[in-house]
């Protein structure tokens, strides 16, 4: 019997009330100047609140959008604390620093509007426009930080199809969640055939899933759609912050292209940043629906939470626990300049990252607008390709005041 699957906290009517603070009133945090940066973010969702409930429709449009930015600051706080043993204790404090040297309520808003375009955005993969860069009000440092990736990231290397074939032996040939076995795979091999017949798995195509937007890193030089300063920007963007939470060995990694191998994937395609899943728990995934949550004190294994319980419905042998293991022979897997490629298991810091940006998303209303967003993009051409002409919440928010007025 398949179990009920793990959740995050429901909302009565789909999702975050816009005419109502959310927000809890205290952080569980022993840290002063932490709790104290939380406060100014709960305060800035009333004030943004407050304006929503009162004030004429161009208002309330622009307040809506600063609901959702200020919630994303605040749910950011819970969030990195509940994955400090994993991604460490310098994410929380950056977040602080933020907040605190905000000199009003503006500037939290553009804050959480920075990480709705350049974070959660980076662990979200869909088809839409590039985010074009947000502007922050003082953060020097940062854009340090990103001038100095943007020249680092030349030439990435699109080694798709390799990493898939690794990824899929390292896992086993199967979805993660439900062990549908890959259909493909099955087809073309005995040993995958009598696996099937051992388990009595289903087969279904499984498809490696980026947990890092691979779109960021890939052929970051070469796009006709979206110009090049724009997509350099982003990714610059999106690493920064990753860089400013002390994850600099995992930027480095996924920024590390090896050209003099073609048989290695890197970068954005490292096994690091890739699982293996079933097209329907895929989808979830790239869109925050799904995640995968370290357990503390168990190294590899991951509680699984879902958006919404309807995501789950039809997900035979579903898991709401998996200890992630390396099924290859390593040894079969040859560089092209001779030794033995590396099967890593997916990062726990990139996995840990993923489950930060599906909570917020979730609690904030950020995905529902995200997800708003994309729709639009599908249905209509009105948009500039590069992303220019697109406020990211002022489209996808303001349906949802008027229904909420």
């Amino acid at each position: 019997m398949t179990p009920s699957p793990n959740l995050f906290p429901q909302f009565d009517d789909g999702g975050p009330p816009l005419t109502t603070p959310i927000l809890p009133p205290k952080l569980a945090c022993e840290i002063p100047r932490v709790v104290s940066a939380y406060a100014m973010a709960v305060n800035a969702e009333k004030a943004a609140v407050l304006i929503v409930k009162t004030s004429s429709n161009a208002e309330r449009d622009a307040a809506a959008r600063d609901v959702v930015a200020s919630r994303v600051v605040g749910f950011l706080f819970p969030a990195l604390v509940k994955m400090v043993s994993t991604l460490g204790i310098i994410a929380i404090h950056r977040i602080t620093d933020e907040v605190v040297s905000a000199n009003n309520n503006a500037q939290i808003y553009a804050v959480g509007t920075l990480y709705i375009d350049h974070f959660l955005s980076s662990f979200r993969t869909t088809n839409t426009a590039i985010r074009p860069p947000s502007t922050h009000p003082s953060r020097p440092s940062m854009s340090e930080m990103e001038d100095m990736l943007i020249d680092a990231m030349k030439n990435s290397v699109n080694d798709h199809s390799s990493a898939r074939e690794r990824a899929l032996a390292r896992d086993g040939y199967h979805c993660l969640i439900t062990n549908t076995i890959n259909i493909s795979s099955f087809n073309q091999h005995p040993a995958i055939k009598k696996l099937q017949s051992q388990t009595g798995a289903a087969t279904h195509v499984v498809q490696t899933c980026h947990i890092f937007n691979e779109s960021i890193l890939q052929n970051i030089e070469v796009d006709a759609n979206f110009p090049q300063e724009t997509r350099r920007q982003h990714a610059g963007s999106a690493l920064g912050i990753l860089r400013m939470f002390g994850l600099t060995e995992l930027v480095d990694r996924l920024m590390s292209f090896d050209k003099t191998d073609v048989a290695s994937a890197s970068g954005v395609h490292d096994l690091i940043n890739i699982i293996s899943l079933s097209s329907d728990p895929h989808q979830a995934f790239d869109t925050l629906k799904l995640t995968f949550e370290p357990v503390e004190g168990q190294e590899n294994t991951y509680d699984v939470v879902f958006a919404h319980p309807q995501i789950a419905l039809g997900l035979f042998g579903l898991k709401n626990q998996i200890t992630l293991t390396n099924f290859a022979d390593p040894g079969k897997f040859k560089k092209a300049a001779g030794g033995v490629i590396e099967l890593p298991l997916p990062s726990r810091q990139l996995l840990a990252l993923h489950a930060v940006c599906a909570r917020v998303a979730h609690m904030s209303g950020a995905a529902e607008a995200l997800d708003k967003h994309d729709r639009d993009l599908e249905e209509t051409w009105v948009l500039a390709r590069d992303g220019g002409s697109a406020n990211l919440l002022h489209m996808m928010l303001s349906p949802l005041v008027s229904a909420t007025a």
